[in-house]
């Protein structure tokens, strides 16, 4: 029973960071102007360094899975919360 709860979990964790790397990148795109775009690249390609396309991608990529990851966290803490709110007030009425 604990394995199949940790396999939901594993489960729930890798397709929200999926999703969140498919999604967030895309809306980063296309609201950041170009001028942005050309700063966080260059902050990323540690001034040069490397390419600053594919450090911008990477950068993307690493902070959109870590966002991804954070929500279903924080989720996951709201739900309990209120689950176990409803709980105790089932158990007082």
């Amino acid at each position: 029973m604990k394995d199949m709860k940790r396999t939901k979990k594993v489960i729930v964790y890798i397709l929200a960071a999926i999703l969140s790397f498919l999604i967030i990148p895309e809306i980063l795109i296309r609201t950041l102007s170009g001028e942005a775009l050309v700063s966080i690249s260059t902050f990323a390609s540690l001034g040069g360094l490397y390419s600053p396309l594919l450090a911008l991608i990477i950068f993307f990529a690493v902070s959109s899975l870590l966002f991804g990851v954070l929500a279903v966290y924080v989720v996951s803490r709201i739900y309990r919360a209120v689950k176990r709110d409803k709980g105790n007030e089932l158990r007082l009425g």
